[in-house]
This record gives C-alpha cells, structure tokens and sequence, in this order.
C-alpha cells in the first residue's frame, strides 16, 4: 500500500523544487526547470490518491476530513507568504503593479489564479517574473482537481481495481490528446488549465492504485534500472528542454514518465532511491511546499527593489534566501498548524474563511482604488501619471484573443466628414489623440485600427499570431474601399519582428518581453531570416503603393526610439529609494540607429509619391537634445510611459512634427495648419485627469 512513508518521494520533491527555483532564477542550465510543476503534480496525484483510495477501501473516507487536511497542508503557508507580500508590496510597488497583485490576490484566494493570468492576456501588464503570485496558479490546477477528484472516487473507488484503473487510463489519454492539441492551437490555455493538465494528476493517481497493497517484488538490478531510467527522464528534460517546445503535451510524457517510473521502482535499496534519499535531499523535499511559494515572490521583489539586472550570484544569494524562508514557514507555520492538538478542525475552517475573505476584500480594494496610489506623496505622481497613460483608448486596440471588428472601432470626432486612419500596432495609440485633436477644426474624424504587436502591413503577420494577418487584410481593404478615408498615419515597432529579438540597449536597459518575429501570411515558417525580413518589406511597399495610387495620403513613421527601460518606472524608483540623478536618462544614438538599420532600409525602399510622406522621429529626439544620446526626457517632460511607447508629450512632439511636414507638403494649408494648433493640447489635458478613458466625449 502507499501510505507508509517513502523518504525518496520527499527527495522527488527536492528534484521538482530545485530546478522550478533555477529556472525561475533565469540560469540557463536549468533552461527545462519548468517541468518541476509536472513532476509535482505527478508527486501530488500519487500521494493524494493512494489516501484516498486506501480510506474508501477500509471504508472511513470522509470528505469533510478530507479538506481538513488539504487546508491545514495548502492554507497556513500561502497566508502568510501573502501577507508578507502585501506588506512589501505596500511600500516597494507602484499603483500599477500594486493593482495587478491586488487582482491576482483575490484569484489565489478562491483558486482560480491559472484562470487569472490565463486570462491575463492584457499587453501592457508586465512581465511574468514580476508577479510575486504567479506561481499559484499550479496550486489552483490541484485545488480544481481535488474539487472533483475525491467525489469521482468515493462513487467509483470500490470498483474492482483494475476496472477502476481503466477509467483512470481513459481520463489520462482523454487529458493527453487535448493537452496535445492545445499544445499547438491553445498554448496558453494548454499551460494553465485543468482540463490539459489533469492527465499528469492522474499519472500518479494511477500508480498509487495500482501500488496499493501490491507493492512490486522485483531483482534489485529491474528497480535499479527503473529508477535511473527514471531519474535520466527527469535530468533529460530539465537540462535539454527550453520554452520553445509545446508544452504540455507529448513532450511533457517524458517528465512525467520519469516520476512514474521512480514512484514505481526506485526504493531505498536501489541506487536513484539511495539518491533521493541522502538527509539534505530529502530535508529540501519537506520545505518544498513553502520553498515553491516563497522563491517567485522573493525574485519578483527583487526585482522591484533592483534598478538594474540583477547577477546570477545575487539569484543564488536569493535562492537560498528563498530556501531560508521555506525552512521558517515550514517549521513554525506549516507544522503547528497539521498539529491537530494545537488547531482543531473548526479552528481551521473559520480561520481559513476570515483570512480569504479579508484577503479578497484587500484585493478588491487595491483593484477599485488602482492600486491604491494615494501611499505615495505628491513629488511622485507627476510619474505615476505619466505610466498610466498607457491605459488611455487600451480597450480600443484588438489583442490575442481579443480582435475587435473593425465596425468596433474607436471613432474620434464622430461628426467629421472626412477620415484619417491611424493604423499600426501599440505604439501608433498614443498617436491618436493628439491626431483626433489637430484634425477636429478640420472637421475630419479618426479611427484608430491598432492591433498590439501587428505591424500595418498586409499580407504579413506576427510568427504566432494569424488573425493579425487578417485585421491588416481588412483595414487595407477598408482604406481602399471607403471614399472618405483621406490620410492613413502608420506606425509599428519593426525592429521588434524584424530583428525577432527584444531589446537591450547595452546599458542595463534590457526587455524580458517574449519577441515575435514578422512573417508572410502564406510563408509562416520562413526561417532564412534575410529572406524573411526582404519579403515582409516587399509587402509593406505593396501596402503603401496600394494606398498611396488609390489617392489616399500616407504618413510612414519609421521606428520610434526603443529605451531598454520602463523610463517612469525606472524614474520612480529612483526618487522612491532615493538615488539622485546628475544628467536626464537617455539611450545611445548609435545602438539606435544599429538596432534600426535593417527597418530603416526597408522604410526607405518605398517609392517616393506626392501621397506619401515619411516622418522619422529620431531627428526630433536624437542627437538634438543630447549630443549622440536619445532622449527620453526634456526638462520635466516624460517623453515614454513605458520601454518604447511613446507618452502623450512625446506623440504630441511627433504629432506636431507630422503636421508642419503636411503642410510643407501641401496637404493642408496654413490656414488649416493654424487652426489645428489652436485644438491642439486639449486632448492631453483630458487624458491626464482621466487617464482610463476615452481621449474624447464622443468616442465610442
């Protein structure tokens, strides 16, 4: 049977948590440490069920016992660690990030966290690794699981063993088949939900039946040589695999074959069971549990204290940092309160009540306040402002996921007759406004068609984002197709998905946001990346050739300066941890313009027309404010709100650029040029004071 104690499965958990920590901790070596979750859930089915199933064969399960000993095992810890996130967070994290853990606080109190950041497919939320509660999302899956798991059991589980083994198997390879087509059709949903993760539960769930009273009597060189196979799966995949393999899926068998394998044959006796449990392996598998809960929120703060990147020798100071903790909350949180001489099961239940509900009421309020800006002084929130402008007209863009028809547009100056067109990806959105407001004395409306992370060119896409490829279809075919359309502004951030490789500005301003590359829509998987580059330029001069001979004047913008460093944020910080500053924050002109090199030879291959006008913003903040830097600020003026969008006084710049250009160009008079100097500025006003909503009264 499996009840008895097994030192090698706690050195089982030691393998699961070491690696999730190290990979977690960024060190490439542990480039497949992920797969410690599966592994842990494999641990978690095998132990959970044989409890189970040995309770309901001597007939006294109880379901109520049952969750007594999931509260008193998951509860205590998680608490507290929240806790003190909380109280770190109050003083370290700005209102952004402040709000975004408030939301995924009520998420880990009621279980639905994988669901959360499942979900959580917004653009400008920030990178995984700051989220100190991003980890619970696989105690959420196990959570759900064992919502179903032990009611399924206490109606079948007295089944003759080996029909209810079968069920078990038919679940697994049911799990398994979709997890492998969401593999490649649903990857995020196939990460964080129950439904493609259930198969590895039940992995161990299956081994713990058939273990239970039949343990297998085996030569010592059959469980030596299970064990190692197994062992040599699980170093395989944490050493070898890296992100770019769908996973879970068919990939995510070899893992998970490797823990079956070890919970089958490895023992005390044989050599991966001697291994697994040496003392200091098997003494990191008991603090494992806290060890997982504390190393993503100790990361995540440190780099949120950290105003640059933080060593690998700092990462191992961290990791053992987390492996302290662990010990602590192990030893005086986790252990009192299994001690049911010292809380008795109404203790538990009403103490867990009390505490998610304050938790959830925190979250809630830290959501409904946004995240509660009012802890920082006066001095800060000039800044604090200056990144929640990336909030304006965000619910106006389309998304993975999230395509907004193009009849769902946002429109400005609804009672214009005439039409501009700003079109592009995230970083053409903050154009909109100052656009919306020069062009409203002209009696002329906007639309904004912007699809996060699409460059305006059809017959193109993102590497893994098709319906990107169809919103750019049918905005060029609306632009040629509707009459009013006069002026298309166009702007994306091409060295981004040309260069396939985000960016790093040699500075320490270095972006942890996952690259997509740009790709033909009927070439997908190109991989000569000159080939590529030239065919995806190739389409964005047929683009603007088709606009440009169909009558309509186009505004090509070439790339906006990227920064390497989330400009308010890094400015924030400083003051809030006192740093001085001696000269304004700039990047270099030169790994600029090498950065850009390949967009800018593209951009310059379309044809010259009088419809036609190209505008590069580097000659408004490079090299003219600070001799071969690039600005990122001008006297108090914030020219980003984030690592490469533009704030609203930086689009205004470009803006007013655009508009002296147009009208040296001829395509509006001075008149009209004068007139939309005097609207100008009205826009930003209103979005400074009501930074989440639309830039106009009439936009809908």
């Amino acid at each position: 049977m499996t009840s008895h104690y097994r030192p090698e499965v706690d050195g089982l958990r030691a393998v699961a948590v070491v690696p999730v920590i190290f990979f977690h901790a960024g060190f490439d070596t542990f480039s497949g440490g992920y797969v410690g979750v599966d592994i842990f859930f494999v641990i978690s089915g095998y132990l959970i069920t044989g409890i189970i199933y040995n309770e309901i064969v001597e007939r006294n399960f109880s379901i109520v016992n049952f969750y007594e000993r999931r509260a008193r095992r998951i509860l205590p810890a998680l608490f507290f660690v929240s806790v003190v996130c909380l109280a770190v967070a109050w003083v370290w994290m700005l209102p952004e990030e402040f709000e975004s853990l408030s939301q995924s606080l009520i998420a880990v109190n009621l279980f639905i966290s994988n669901i959360h950041f499942w979900q959580d497919t917004d653009y400008f939320a920030g990178p995984a690794e700051m989220k100190p509660f991003l980890h619970t999302w696989s105690l959420a899956v196990e959570e759900q699981f064992y919502l179903f798991f032990p009611l399924f059991m206490l109606l079948v589980g007295r089944i003759r063993k080996g029909l209810l083994i079968s069920l078990l198997i038919l679940g697994f390879f049911a799990s398994l088949a979709l997890s492998e087509y969401a593999s490649r059709h649903h990857p995020s949903a196939n990460f964080y939900l129950l439904p493609t993760r259930a198969w590895e539960l039940l992995a161990g769930a299956i081994v713990a039946i058939y273990l239970h009273r039949n343990r297998a009597r085996l030569s010592p060189w059959a469980s030596n040589l299970g064990g190692m196979c197994g062992l040599a799966l699980l170093l395989y995949a944490i050493f070898t695999f890296d992100q770019s393999i769908p996973f879970p899926g068919l990939w995510a068998l070899i893992p998970i074959l490797g823990t079956v394998l070890i919970l089958l044959f490895a023992g005390e006796r044989d050599v991966a069971g001697s291994v697994l449990s040496l003392k200091p392996v098997v003494g990191i598998g008991l603090i494992s549990y806290s060890a997982y809960l504390w190393h993503q929120p100790v990361f995540a703060f440190a780099r949120e204290r950290s105003l640059g990147p933080i060593s690998h020798t700092d990462f191992i100071l961290l990791s053992i940092l987390s492996l302290l903790l662990a010990w602590f909350s192990w030893r005086y949180i986790e252990q009192p309160f299994r001690n049911r001489r010292l809380f008795t099961r109404p203790q538990i239940f009403k103490t867990a009540l009390a505490t998610s509900c304050l938790m959830i009421g925190v979250g809630f309020y830290g959501t409904y306040t946004q995240g509660i800006p009012w802890r920082f002084n006066g001095e800060l929130e000039h800044l604090v402002m200056v990144r929640s402008q990336k909030r304006i007209n965000a619910e106006c863009q389309s998304t993975p996921g999230n395509l907004r028809s193009l009849q769902e547009a946002c429109v400005y100056n609804e009672s214009g007759g005439r039409t501009v067109v700003v079109w592009g990806d995230s970083q053409a959105t903050p154009l909109v406004g100052p656009v919306a407001d020069r062009v409203d004395a002209l009696g002329m409306k906007v639309k904004q068609f912007v699809y996060t992370n699409c460059l305006p060119i059809a017959g193109y896409t993102r590497s893994d984002e098709p319906e990107c490829g169809r919103h750019n279809e049918q905005v060029l075919e609306y632009i040629l197709g509707d009459d009013n359309v006069e002026i298309v502004v166009m702007l994306g951030r091409y060295p981004l998905q040309f260069e396939g490789v985000s960016f790093n500005n040699g500075e320490g301003g270095i972006e942890h946001d996952e690259a997509v590359r740009a790709v033909p829509m009927d070439r997908l998987d190109i991989a000569d990346d000159r080939l590529r580059v030239d065919m995806v330029g190739a389409l964005l001069r047929e683009t603007v050739e088709a606009m440009v001979n169909a009558g309509k004047k186009v505004v090509l913008i070439y790339p906006v300066p990227e920064v390497g460093w989330d400009v308010p944020y890094l400015l924030v910080k400083e003051k809030l941890f006192g740093v001085d500053r001696f000269s304004p924050l700039s990047t270099s002109y030169e790994v600029f313009k090498q950065r850009s090199e390949t967009s800018y030879e593209q951009i310059s291959k379309v044809e010259e027309h009088n419809n036609l006008l190209k505008i590069e913003p580097a000659r408004l903040f490079c090299d003219t404010y600070l001799p071969s830097r690039c600005a990122t600020q001008i006297d108090g003026d914030i020219l980003y709100y984030d690592n490469n969008h533009l704030s609203l006084s930086g689009a205004s710049i470009l803006v007013s650029q655009i508009f002296e250009e147009m009208s040296d160009k001829g395509w509006v008079s001075d008149e009209e040029l004068r007139l939309s100097m005097l609207s100008d500025g009205s826009a930003g006003e209103a979005m400074q004071g009501e930074e989440t909503k639309h830039l106009r009264g009439e936009t809908r």
